[in-house]
């Protein structure tokens, strides 16, 4: 009896490190490019599941390329285990990946170096506001949401007038759930603000319940005219506007998309078509703002809405509506890096 007691001991052992030598294979994934668009430097995020007891600290972990090359990355311990180790796992970094390509990764759980990359994001806080910052930007985000956001500034040059951005649903308290280099996101609520370290935009997210009619206002500084604008439809739609009290109005419906411009019960049918691309540009001499709407054709009467004045409007009847800006200089060919459609079109990740 006691040598099968001893028998199944050893037994059980052998088992408990043979589980314990899974558990601590690496984590594959891919990234994949699907909008047959060269990328320079993009974002990736790769949301994964440490096993239990695994990784002590999330700065613990590091990321290898199919090459076996380090590569930079921002890891992010999103929640834990019972017993303290990391369960989900964020890892940000960027990626120049060529249209169409596909690209193999894997997170190993020892030997990673808190590494800060050059030029990356991070945060400040005062008792009132929230400021994410890189070398390029800085955006000031108001902790009591009057308004959301504050400011916006790409450089030396302010995006915002005084009326700020909006949003619909109130949001919350603040709270930090990533720090940077790569990744500054933040939670207010059913509002969440995030920000990466290469391209210069902020992307809104707004939660409810049940469907509901959600958007984000912005009052933008556009002080030397003329005022231009643009929509991704079937072909490029652009224009100016004549004089301060006109605007431009792109609506979606289940028969397709119109443009309406002119002054409020005087507007006429600009333009209209089938399929909206769901982003567009409002411009002076000095400053372009890139916007987009992700998911633009999934519903709930899509709109935006550009004043002369600046004032924009995004709106949707849904449960999540995401709304990205995005604030350079002109020309806007040399100053973006990055296009509206890439920047509606994220990378692909896929968890072996």
């Amino acid at each position: 009896m006691r040598k099968i007691i001893a028998l199944h001991k050893a037994m059980a052992a052998v088992m408990l490190a043979f589980v314990a030598t899974l558990q601590a294979a690496p984590l594959e994934f891919t990234v994949t490019e699907t909008a047959g668009l060269r990328r320079f430097g993009y974002p990736v995020t790769a949301s994964l599941e440490a096993p239990q007891a695994v990784l002590a600290d999330a700065t613990s972990a590091r990321l290898l390329d199919a090459k076996g090359k380090e590569v930079a990355a921002q890891f992010t311990a999103m929640s834990k285990w019972p017993d303290g180790s990391v369960h989900r796992l964020d890892v940000d970094f960027t990626s120049s990946i060529g249209p169409m390509e596909k690209e193999a990764y894997r997170v190993e759980w020892s030997g990673g170096l808190a590494r800060a990359g050059k030029g990356g994001l991070g945060i400040t806080e005062t008792a009132d506001e929230i400021t994410a910052a890189s070398a390029a930007i800085a955006h000031k985000i108001r902790r009591d949401g009057k308004p959301l956001l504050a400011s916006i500034a790409h450089g030396k040059t302010e995006f915002l007038a005084a009326g700020g951005i909006t949003t619909t649903l109130a949001p919350g308290k603040a709270e930090v759930l990533k720090r940077g280099p790569f990744n500054v996101t933040l939670r207010l609520g059913p509002v969440t603000l995030e920000y990466v370290n290469s391209k210069s935009w902020v992307k809104i997210v707004q939660r409810a319940e049940t469907p509901a009619e959600l958007a984000v206002d912005a009052h933008f500084a556009l002080p030397e005219p003329p005022v231009l604008w643009d929509f991704g439809v079937e072909s490029w739609l652009y224009g100016y506007f004549r004089k301060p009290t006109e605007d431009a109005v792109l609506r979606q419906d289940a028969s397709g998309w119109r443009v309406l411009t002119g002054a409020g019960e005087r507007s006429s049918v600009y333009a209209s078509g089938k399929r909206c691309e769901g982003w567009g540009h409002i411009a002076d001499k000095q400053r372009v703002i890139a916007f987009g709407m992700a998911d633009f054709n999934a519903g709930g009467e899509p709109a935006f809405r550009l004043g002369a004045d600046g004032r924009f409007r995004a709106s949707a009847k849904r449960k999540e509506l995401t709304v990205y800006f995005h604030g350079v200089g002109q020309p806007v060919q040399v100053t973006a890096v990055t296009s509206p459609p890439s920047m509606l079109a994220p990378l692909r990740v896929e968890v072996k």
